[in-house]
C-alpha cells in the first residue's frame, strides 16, 4: 500500500513538474539579423540591456534608455516600424499641451494607470491608461499636440505598427 501511494505521488509530481513548464519558445526570435541588430544600433545608440524577442512578423527590442522601459520593432529586413516609450504613471516628461489636455479634459479626474509614447512612420501619439472606481477602465489617445484622437474602453490589446488608430 504504501508503495502505491508512494508511486502515485512521485507520478503526480512529475505531471505537475511538467505541466508548469511554459514554452517560451514561441517569442524566441532565434538569432537575430546583422542588419536588424546594426539598425538598432545606429537609431539607440545609447540603449542598455537589449533584449530581442518575436512579436508576429516583428523583431522587438526591448531596452533601456535614459531610464526610461522602450520598445523598437524592426521587420526582419532591419526597417524600423515603430517604437514605444513607457512613461509608467509619471507625467513629467509629456509635453505642457498634452499634459495640459488631460488634466482639463473630461478624464482629468481619473488615475493615470500608465502612459505612452508610440512613434511611428504614420504617427506620433500618447496612449494614457485611466481608471475611477466604479467606471470602466479607460484608453486615451491625443496627439503630440494635445489633441483628443479617441477615448475607448480598456481593450488590453497591444498596439502594435499595424494598429489602426
Amino acid at each position: 500500500m504504501k508503495k502505491n501511494l508512494l508511486f502515485m505521488f512521485v507520478a503526480l509530481l512529475g505531471v505537475f513538474s511538467f505541466a508548469s513548464c511554459g514554452d517560451d519558445d514561441d517569442n524566441n526570435p532565434g538569432t537575430i539579423p546583422s542588419g536588424v541588430e546594426q539598425a538598432m544600433q545606429t537609431q539607440f545608440p545609447n540603449a542598455t540591456n537589449i533584449k530581442w524577442e518575436k512579436k508576429g512578423v516583428y523583431l522587438v527590442a526591448d531596452f533601456d534608455e535614459a531610464r526610461l522601459d522602450k520598445e523598437a520593432w524592426f521587420t526582419r529586413d532591419g526597417e524600423w516600424k515603430m517604437t514605444e516609450t513607457d512613461y509608467g504613471k509619471d507625467l513629467f516628461y509629456l509635453p505642457a499641451d498634452v499634459e495640459k489636455a488631460f488634466a482639463t479634459g473630461e478624464y482629468g479626474t481619473w488615475t493615470v494607470a500608465d502612459v505612452k509614447l508610440y512613434e511611428r512612420g504614420d504617427k506620433t501619439f500618447y496612449l494614457f491608461e485611466v481608471e475611477k472606481t466604479g467606471q470602466r477602465d479607460m484608453e486615451l489617445y491625443y496627439n503630440i499636440d494635445g489633441t483628443v484622437i479617441k477615448a475607448v474602453p480598456d481593450s488590453d490589446a497591444d498596439i502594435t505598427p499595424d494598429t489602426v488608430i
